[in-house]
Formats: C-alpha cells, sequence, structure tokens
C-alpha cells in the first residue's frame, strides 16, 4: 500500500469538502431555514465547542446551563481558547471580545425561544433529553430547528417527545 502524499491528502480534503454540501437526491424546491440566532443547552467541553464554532462565524449564540457555576465555568474556558487564539495570533485580540460579544448566557430554557435553531449537547441520558424535549417543543418558537447532538441515543425517540417531530435533528 502506497502511502499518499500532501498534495493528494490535500485534494481529498477540498473535495470531501465540497461533497459535504451536497446532498443526494434533494429536491430543487426543498425549503431552507435562515439561522439567524442558535441556543445551545449545555456549556461544557461540547456544548462550548459548538457555541464557539457559531459565534465565530458571527451568529449570536443563547447557551443555556443548569447552575451560575456551570456557566460561569463554561464561558470561562471560551474565553480562554478565544485568548489562546488570539496569542497565538490566529486573529487580532480585539476578536477576543468580538466574539465573546455574541454569547448571551442564561439558566432557563425560556430564554432560548426566539432561537431559530437549538442544539442540546447534554450528557447521553434519554429522560434528561426527553424532559428538555418536552420543554423545548413548549417554548420554542413554530419553524425553530430542534436538534440533539447524541452520539448513541434514538433520535426518533426524542423527537417523539415534541408535537414537530419533523423539526427534530441530529446534529
Amino acid at each position: 500500500m502506497n502511502t499518499p502524499t500532501d498534495a493528494e491528502i490535500g485534494a481529498y480534503i477540498g473535495a470531501a469538502g465540497k461533497a459535504a454540501w451536497e446532498v443526494p437526491d434533494l429536491p430543487a424546491n426543498t425549503k431552507q431555514r435562515e439561522i439567524k440566532s442558535v441556543g445551545i443547552i449545555g456549556a461544557g467541553t461540547m456544548g462550548g465547542g459548538i457555541a464557539m464554532n457559531f459565534a465565530t462565524a458571527g451568529i449570536p449564540v443563547t447557551i443555556v446551563e443548569t447552575t451560575q457555576e456551570a456557566l460561569d465555568r463554561g464561558l470561562k474556558v471560551v474565553r480562554g481558547n478565544y485568548q489562546r487564539s488570539a496569542d497565538k495570533g490566529r486573529f487580532p485580540q480585539e476578536e477576543v471580545e468580538a466574539r465573546m460579544d455574541r454569547f448571551d448566557g442564561k439558566l432557563e430554557l425560556a430564554a432560548l425561544a426566539d432561537c431559530d435553531l437549538v442544539i442540546e449537547a447534554v450528557f447521553e441520558d434519554m429522560e434528561l433529553k426527553r424532559k428538555i424535549f418536552t420543554e423545548l417543543d413548549r417554548v420554542m418558537k413554530p419553524g425553530a430547528i430542534l436538534a440533539t447532538n447524541t452520539s448513541a441515543l434514538n433520535i426518533d425517540e426524542i423527537a417523539a417527545m415534541t408535537k414537530r417531530p419533523e423539526d427534530v435533528i441530529g446534529l
């Protein structure tokens, strides 16, 4: 077996990145939903990392935790990650504050009501996810996308906790 060259690896990554945007057999008239604001449930490692991606892309993020301590800890980690990147010269120092200004930390799921997309990033416990999605179904605006970050639990079972299973996705 031959080891691929850096050029071959780069070409593969470029082609894979382009192909990721193409969904086979997707009807041309499929309605797209605009995402102007995102809610994240959980400010731990996964939730914080997901939130950083949206804030970096310029999208406002409401991040919800169960306690002020957990919220503060999660936002401190996010700030530290951004600061290390700025210290390494990946972006200007003022960008740390610009990105952090896109975060709004809250302690209640109701704070997510106007978000276009909400991503649940809590630990893998079906009962907890059922509780969260039941509450999201109650508070979220019509047309919002409700996403779970589960890696092992049944997404259909999670979606069944809502009156809008067609709006629930795995992400």
